[in-house]
């Protein structure tokens, strides 16, 4: 079955935004000179050298997608008003494709090849990933800043979480499944069921950022969902300086699962951070809006 542009570009919408996680190091540094550091400073230290701004652009983003059967290559831009609305423009050729438009509460999309819209809360945008994705989660990862996939109130976000170094990296995981991760290890299938059976379904996902020892900069993210046997890995590279900040200027993303492998090459130029930036977002008046499933 042919699947519907709207579908095909949506998916590859959320990614892009989805994908503005963090950054793969080109150099890493041995184990030995990591010293390990408590959970919580290390959380404040990646708050701290989070990118921090009122208004961002990114106007180029050349991407290459490639999915089980088809590859395509388009362009995107993408500006963001902390705290308000993030506009993503996607073209072909220069010429407009699709634009999304964010809020805090909506999710507003133009699709200029099938001459159609929608108007959607949250859980549209997360039916795309089979994730759970709001504008705060978005607005994290695109400032590199940490956050939890699991639910809970905001200041307890990382009350489960345990930090250690791997590979000359610091790394922020999941607590409650780094049980799951040793029976994992030891291959004890019956006693993982039992295990996995006791716990919610965000529980299912272990989720580990993965953390420059020097900048504190998250350089890679993953969510492996070990219930539907499906795994998110995004790693980001050359960085760029952005008004005395650093921001990833390459980013790779994975996604496997049973059923499909795709994979998503980005790269990022052209970063302002001037306050006169439009955010113009119309519906012509023609279209048809897309009715939900």
């Amino acid at each position: 079955m042919k699947t519907h542009p709207l579908k095909q570009y949506a998916t590859i919408i959320v990614l892009l935004v989805f994908a503005f996680t963090s950054c793969k190091t080109n150099k890493l540094v041995t184990i030995e000179k990591v010293k390990p550091i408590s959970t919580n400073r290390l959380i404040k230290k990646i708050e701290d050298n989070s990118f921090d701004y009122d208004i961002m652009a990114i106007k180029r983003i050349a991407c290459q997608y490639e999915g089980p059967n088809d590859k395509t290559s388009f362009r995107a831009n993408l500006k963001s008003e902390k705290d308000k609305r993030m506009l993503l423009t996607l073209s072909k050729i220069n010429v407009p494709i699709a634009r999304l438009y964010l809020t805090p509460d909506s999710v507003k999309m133009v699709n200029y090849l099938e001459k159609n819209y929608l108007k959607e809360d949250y859980d549209y945008l997360s039916d795309f990933v089979n994730a759970d994705l709001d504008f705060e989660m978005i607005q994290s990862i695109i400032s590199n800043e940490a956050f939890s996939y699991h639910d809970g109130e905001r200041d307890n976000d990382f009350k489960d979480f345990v930090s250690y170094v791997d590979s000359g990296r610091y790394v922020l995981q999941s607590l409650k499944n780094r049980k799951l991760n040793k029976i994992l290890r030891k291959g004890k299938e019956d006693k993982m069921g039992r295990y996995l059976k006791k716990l919610n379904e965000d529980d299912f996902v272990i989720q580990r950022l993965f953390v420059d020892p020097k900048t504190f900069k998250i350089r890679k993210i993953e969510l492996d969902d070990q219930s539907n046997s499906r795994k998110v890995t995004v790693d980001f590279s050359e960085f760029e300086k952005v008004n005395r900040q650093l921001y990833p200027g390459d980013i790779n993303i994975y996604f496997a699962s049973p059923e499909k492998e795709l994979s998503i090459k980005i790269k990022l130029s052209k970063f302002s951070t001037d306050k006169d930036q439009s955010f113009n977002f119309n519906i012509p008046d023609r279209y048809d809006r897309v009715k939900r499933p």
